[in-house]
């Protein structure tokens, strides 16, 4: 086993004409990406290359001379512009030779799909000799992995369904035992309402050690503090650093992702408080025309309507003539409450201030409670209805956490 010192550097490298021109975005990628950060590799490049077989051969020798991994996608197919398997024996020297047992696994899958198996699927079962082969149980394209002259590769589909599971099944596996990296422990704060320009203000003011990698990721109503600690940290240390750093935040905070416990997002938060509480929701939505409920998860969402046109609503609750503001919400959250068999009730408002800007009024109730904010959004409508629907959410969240 290699005794890396310091990290791997890691290649990430995509191949296909349809993804050099955009005709598809590369989401391997990504995922890949992510994958390695958690393994605490570092990745130096990312390289994308077209059929051609000249192009691959001079790529493949460059990433070669530059990294310990290279994590390939694509160019695995039964095609003429399948060419990596190719390349890779032509720029390391590699014969191809037929791998009989990865041919039967083609000729299995294709008898459970009920469909002959082509000649030219033959092709897809010749690895290079030396190759360890990567198993594939979800499409034709066995992958595999073998060294250059230095760098240890992993060929895998562009398929990403089958790309990932090639990943979770043997090359994060393979990937923790040819390489000797502690992994880091990735903790990410999931904030609403506080600039990423706050938060980094905040984190500086904070005394947090130099071998601690902070990023951020700023979204849109979301944003990510991303904080990787190395393995000698130890859980009460990190504990220490999550408090202060909630603190510092000032309430913003609506998850901890990572540190026994996993939320992706502000939906899925709100999903699984939901769900361990054993609530339902009915909701009437306004401005964010329908966006709340799509984001909600049907065994939870007992009912949702939504009224684009405010007066709608407000003649639907005998409410002609009223003020529209945030105590009009509250009170037709309570009316609305106590009228369905429902945990909580959510009901937003909008009243329109300029031609870019509204103020949205929101209110959620359950038995007991109810709480509302008033909120003035700016923007396109996308925006005003993406930022509208995460208030509502957030408030939501709120509630549930004061249950």
């Amino acid at each position: 086993m290699p005794d890396i010192m310091n990290k791997p550097r890691v290649v990430i490298f995509s191949q296909g004409d349809e993804v050099i021109t955009g005709a598809l975005v590369d989401t391997n990628a990504a995922y890949l990406a992510e994958q390695c950060r958690l393994l605490g590799f570092d990745i130096v490049r990312h390289v994308t290359v077209a059929d051609d077989m000249a192009e691959l051969i001079q790529v493949l020798k460059e990433v070669d001379a530059m990294a310990d991994i290279c994590l390939c996608t694509g160019g695995l197919g039964p095609t003429q512009d399948d060419l990596t398997t190719e390349a890779f024996s032509e720029a390391f020297q590699k014969t191809l030779e037929m791998d009989l047992e990865a041919l039967e696994m083609m000729r299995e899958f294709f008898a459970k799909l009920k469909a002959p198996m082509a000649d030219v699927n033959k092709k897809q079962a010749l690895l290079p000799t030396g190759s360890v082969r990567i198993d594939n149980r979800w499409g034709t394209a066995p992958g595999f992995t073998a060294v250059g002259q230095q760098c240890r590769f992993y060929f895998m589909p562009g398929v990403p369904f089958e790309m990932q599971q090639m990943m979770e099944t043997f090359v994060l596996a393979d990937l923790q035992r040819q390489f000797n990296v502690d992994q880091p422990q990735l903790i990410t704060f999931r904030s609403m309402g506080m600039g990423e320009s706050s938060i980094q203000q905040a984190v500086d003011e904070l005394d947090i050690a130099s071998d601690i990698r902070i990023s951020f990721r700023a979204g849109m109503p979301e944003n990510e503090l991303k904080l990787l600690f190395p393995k000698h940290y130890s859980h009460q240390h990190i504990q220490a650093y999550i408090d202060d750093i909630k603190g510092a935040l000032l309430g913003s905070v609506f998850a901890v992702d990572g540190f026994g416990q996993s939320v992706k997002s502000l939906p899925d938060c709100v999903d699984q408080l939901m769900a361990k509480n054993n609530l339902t929701l009915a909701l009437i939505e306004s401005l964010s025309q329908g966006d709340i409920a799509r984001q909600c998860h049907p065994a939870w969402l007992r009912q949702a309507e939504v009224y684009p046109n405010v007066d709608d609503l407000m003649v639907k609750f005998g409410a002609e003539g009223k003020e529209v503001g945030e105590g009009l919400a509250v009170d037709l959250v309570k009316a609305h409450q106590a009228q369905h068999a429902t945990n909580c009730s959510l009901i937003q408002l909008y009243e329109r201030k300029t031609d870019s800007t509204v103020a949205v009024y929101t209110a959620v109730a359950n038995h007991h409670s109810e709480l509302s904010s008033t909120k003035e959004v700016w923007g396109r409508p996308l925006r005003q209805q993406t930022v509208a629907s995460a208030l509502a959410l957030n408030l939501l969240r709120q509630l549930i956490q004061d249950l």
